[in-house]
């Protein structure tokens, strides 16, 4: 988790190698994804998701990802619901 976070903030300041390696990540994703449409069709929208991807790493604020005890907490049924359940 913390190679994206760091792959991530690299792209965002201009890291053209950082940009490559998220790509290269995600390639075998975009490259399963593709295999649904049609063949004549695939390499427009590779580039669209290409594109698509660099400006979601753009916009991503990596500091605002919540930490896994967040996800945890806010993931419980309330106090309640729990009660009720016994």
């Amino acid at each position: 988790m913390k190679e994206w976070r760091l792959l991530i903030e690299q792209a965002q300041t201009g890291h053209e190698a950082s940009r490559q390696k998220i790509l290269e990540k995600l390639e075998p994703k975009i490259n399963k994804s593709l295999r649904q449409t049609t063949h004549q069709n695939r390499a427009d929208l590779k580039q669209e998701l290409v594109i698509k991807t660099l400006i979601a790493v753009q916009e991503f604020d990596t500091r605002s990802v919540p930490g896994f005890w967040h996800f945890v907490e806010e993931s419980e049924p309330p106090k309640a619901a729990r009660q009720a359940g016994k």
